[in-house]
């Protein structure tokens, strides 16, 4: 059951950078009211904001990718730890009969033993 583990750290350690350039984007700082060419920063503003919103597309989809890599490894530890557990239940199943077994047969070899001469 590590593995899933390990593989959801090293991802998002993997990807810590871009997870902080999206939380922290970089756009032009300037009021409207300092700026003699308003249209041009409004145009620049934009064209980051599109930048930016196009970056954070193609991020998320990446993350997504991994973690449908994630969530799938983890689907089949789960399988492998299910199918561990029945195998295990089985083996305590038998361990169970087969102590039974025993006790009854004990129990009549004590009987045979000292039962007869009483």
């Amino acid at each position: 059951m590590p593995v899933p583990w390990l593989a959801l750290g090293s991802l998002v350690l993997g990807n810590l950078d871009n997870i902080m350039k999206v939380v922290r984007p970089v756009f032009t700082r300037k009021k409207l009211e300092d700026v003699t060419d308003r249209t041009a920063l409004l145009d620049q503003q934009i064209a980051e904001l599109q930048a930016a919103a196009a970056s954070n597309a193609e991020q998320i989809r990446e993350l997504a990718a991994q973690l449908k890599e994630v969530v799938a490894a983890l689907a089949q530890s789960a399988a492998e730890v299910s199918a561990e557990r029945a195998a295990r239940q089985r083996i305590a199943r038998m361990a169970l009969v087969m102590s039974g077994v025993a006790l009854v047969i004990s129990a009549g070899a004590l009987w045979g033993a000292f039962g007869r001469s009483l």
